[in-house]
């Protein structure tokens, strides 16, 4: 899922709970600024999206604020603990409509949330609940998918030569394993070449000197023998890229 669906999903949940008249996503300054809005609302922020290769996840941490007004003709104490009590019990709602089971193949959702009262940050007679939540969707880290010019990372299906990247300056070459290897290759194609990079399936791998770890290579460039850490499983594809 994009941000964009993400983002989606959050406003017809919102807009389908029968207590919701108005959804907002955007900035805090917008939201203030927006004076066509029908309470009880629900605007949304976006805090920060950290993307970890580690989980393949990008996970999207937002604040959802349930906002609405306090009757100040009579009782406003006893109206606003009613108030704060239905903004509860929206968010309470909405936390579930987030874990529905069939939305569990898009996204991941945190199983617990801080949800935090505030009386006097908008307008003096809206009251607030703001509850921070977290959806985690997938991360591919597919560079093949990347709309990107003048780099090529996957050039053929089959074994393939070296293949010009940059005019004068940077190369591709990208090899096929059959699962037979050991664990190194010597690529007359490499001789004498100053290695900049090396993708093992979609791992990166670091140079080192010698005993390669599962994450490491050695590189002989007077030979064009590289040496890994571990072999190779048939059909995956080791590429270098150099000049």
């Amino acid at each position: 899922m994009t941000l964009n669906q993400v983002v989606q999903r959050l406003e017809s949940l919102a807009l389908s709970h029968k207590q919701i008249n108005h959804f907002f996503f955007g900035d805090l300054v917008e939201w203030l600024a927006n004076g066509d809005l029908k309470y009880p609302c629900c605007f949304v922020e976006l805090n920060n999206a950290p993307i970890s290769k580690a989980d393949h996840q990008t996970k999207y941490n937002f604040s959802v604020w349930f906002l609405d007004l306090v009757n100040v003709d009579t009782a406003t104490r006893m109206n606003e603990v009613e108030v704060m009590s239905d903004l509860m019990s929206i968010a309470e709602d909405y936390s579930a409509m987030l874990n529905y089971v069939g939305y569990q193949d898009d996204f991941t959702i945190n199983t617990e949330y801080n949800v935090q009262p505030f009386r006097e940050k908008f307008e003096d007679m809206t009251l607030a609940m703001k509850m921070d939540i977290t959806v985690g969707v997938n991360y591919t880290a597919n560079r093949c998918q990347v709309p990107a010019t003048g780099l090529l990372f996957e050039p053929t299906p089959i074994d393939s030569p070296s293949i010009l990247v940059q005019p004068g300056a940077i190369w591709n070459y990208t090899y096929t394993a059959s699962g037979l290897e050991s664990n190194s290759l010597t690529i007359s194609s490499l001789v004498a070449a100053d290695l900049l990079l090396v993708f093992k399936g979609d791992k990166r791998l670091s140079p080192t000197v010698s005993n390669p770890t599962t994450d490491e290579y050695t590189f002989n460039m007077i030979t064009g023998e590289i040496t890994f850490g571990t072999g190779f499983e048939a059909g995956q594809k080791i590429q270098f890229i150099y000049k």
